[in-house]
């Protein structure tokens, strides 16, 4: 649901200072492909001028990520995005200028909500209505340092996949400041000061700065608690209530699961022979390739190249699996290039972005 629901108001300037968008907007449904997206044109809009991004989003569902989305003058085409921290109340505030691509004259800028990366399978998203109540751009300020410290450290960051079967901390995300080096920074500040105004002897600045330590650590393991249960909130929506047996067909990449049941489908089609055969994988996305041949274990597949520029010779017979792959096939020469080699192939299957093919020979 693509909504053009925001509007410029600036000063009287020749470069605006500030951006306001209209208050008050209700997002009550995802699109076709499971994405919302809000977009405002700007006019121009000096990025320097404009550093801190304000916003007031209410009721919005941890299912869903929320990114920020922006074009440029010097690039209209290329749509730059970035996620960002789960809303907090009341007021969100990010800091633009800590991004490279925050540059140069902005024309648009708008969010996006879709389900989680990697977390949240698409058709199990549980949209609800949200409201965005304000949108902001304006210089630094006094009055923005509360609402992005508040941001920083208690906006709500999903889990992030570091490989195929590793969860770790969030990454590819909006920069934050630290919370553990701010609060031991003002502990370590406020002992001094407090030692110097009370004028403690040793043993009473010992008792105070143990008392003072298991304080702070009391507050980052709360913090901590607290974005582990958002977290533990997003998993009892998806899997809480359902049977093991339903749970364990819950996959966030919805679309390569189905991908390599179709392909297995293919294989018990064909002669029992052919699934000993050599099976090799190629798709634009590291994550999508590896996540596709964990699918597929396990029968005999491989990564079609271990690097990009791989001088590899591919076994005749084998059969080569393209998912969400660019790679062209020449239907003419009938061959397949990739990697800057082409391949004699055969075509066998092709359907919602799954390819097959068949080794003919020695590629070129």
């Amino acid at each position: 649901v693509s909504t053009r629901s925001m509007v410029r108001r600036s000063c009287a300037s020749e470069w605006p200072r500030e951006f306001e968008a209209e208050r008050g907007r209700i997002v009550s449904a995802l699109g076709d492909d499971n994405t919302a997206l809000q977009t405002a044109t700007l006019g121009r809009l000096r990025s320097e001028q404009t550093p801190i991004l304000r916003y007031r989003v209410r009721d919005f569902p941890r299912t869903l990520e929320l990114a920020l989305v922006f074009r440029q003058t010097d690039a209209p085409d290329d749509v730059q995005t970035i996620s960002l921290p789960a809303p907090v109340s009341p007021e969100s505030a990010v800091d633009l200028s800590m991004l490279p691509n925050w540059r140069g004259e902005i024309i648009e800028i708008g969010f996006a909500e879709y389900p989680v990366a990697q977390v949240v399978p698409p058709s199990r998203a549980k949209f609800s209505p949200f409201r965005i109540d304000g949108v902001r751009l304006q210089s630094r300020s006094w009055s923005e340092i509360v609402p992005r410290l508040m941001s920083d450290w208690f906006g709500y960051r999903p889990w992030a996949l570091l490989s195929i079967s590793a969860l770790g901390p969030e990454i590819a995300t909006f920069p934050t400041s630290s919370f553990v080096a701010s609060i031991g920074a003002g502990m370590m500040l406020s002992l001094f000061a407090a030692q110097v105004i009370f004028r403690w002897k040793a043993r009473r600045f010992v008792v105070v700065a143990a008392a003072t330590a298991c304080c702070a650590w009391f507050v980052l393991d709360l913090r901590w608690l607290g974005d582990l249960i958002g977290k533990h909130v997003v998993v009892e929506t998806l899997y809480a209530d359902k049977p093991w047996s339903e749970r364990a067909l819950i996959q966030p990449d919805e679309d390569t699961v189905d991908a390599a049941r179709r392909f297995r489908e293919f294989v018990a089609r064909q002669s029992g022979s052919e699934q000993d055969l050599r099976t090799f994988v190629l798709s634009d996305s590291t994550f999508t390739q590896l996540r596709l041949i964990y699918f597929l274990w396990p029968l005999n597949i491989a990564p079609m190249f271990d690097t990009a520029d791989a001088d590899v010779a591919l076994p005749p017979e084998a059969l080569i699996v393209l998912f969400q792959s660019d790679a062209k096939f020449d239907a003419q020469e009938g061959t397949l290039e990739a990697a800057g080699r082409k391949f004699p192939v055969t075509q066998l299957y092709d359907e919602k972005e799954l390819r097959i093919f068949r080794s003919r020979g020695v590629a070129r």
